[in-house]
């Protein structure tokens, strides 16, 4: 019989873009080796390089909110501003399931816990001072499989700008 976890290597395999797929690969790579938590902060890593992909994808097919993101992220990249840069980060998978329709609800749950396990992982003033966070090999799979099947493998689906344009296309007096 066949197993019913999924293969981690076809999962880093269904990574649309390339930055994300390589640190997919750098995570299932912690994951084998048992760093547990290496492995869910290069996987939110891989979110985030993917976000920001999709949006510059998004921007290029006219997106104007993409455009403004990119805009603004191009300013905060370029300030080296740190403390945006963060508020960015801890906003992304709102303005993913708000702005842009590229998450679900559902999908959104998934994700934010890769998240906060992430901030677990990263930042050990937020556990116990004797003990450092300590993440089971079953929740890093998790995370692994949560991010390339909510998000790493999809392409940017345009959401609401896409639906903007079809309506002001109906409702236009040219639409027959």
């Amino acid at each position: 019989m066949p197993s019913p976890l999924e293969d981690l290597d076809e999962l880093t395999l269904r990574c649309r873009d390339e930055k994300a797929r390589l640190y997919i690969s750098e995570a299932v790579s912690s994951y084998r080796a048992g760093a547990f938590r290496s492995s869910i902060v290069a996987c939110w890593i891989a979110v985030c390089f993917d976000f920001i992909e999709k949006i510059r994808e998004l921007a290029l097919s006219g997106d104007k909110e993409a455009e403004k993101l990119v805009h603004e992220l191009e300013i905060t990249r370029r300030d080296g501003d740190v403390a945006r840069a963060l508020k960015f980060e801890r906003d992304l998978l709102v303005v993913a399931r708000d702005k842009f329709e590229l998450i679900s609800p559902i999908e959104f749950i998934d994700l934010a816990r890769l998240q906060e396990d992430r901030n677990r992982c990263a930042h050990p003033s937020l556990t116990s001072d004797d003990q450092a966070y300590s993440p089971s090999a079953e929740l890093a799979r998790l995370h692994l499989h949560s991010a390339v099947t909510h998000f790493l493998q999809h392409p940017p689906a345009q959401g609401k700008y896409a639906l903007e344009r079809l309506l002001r296309d109906v409702e236009s007096d040219y639409f027959p």
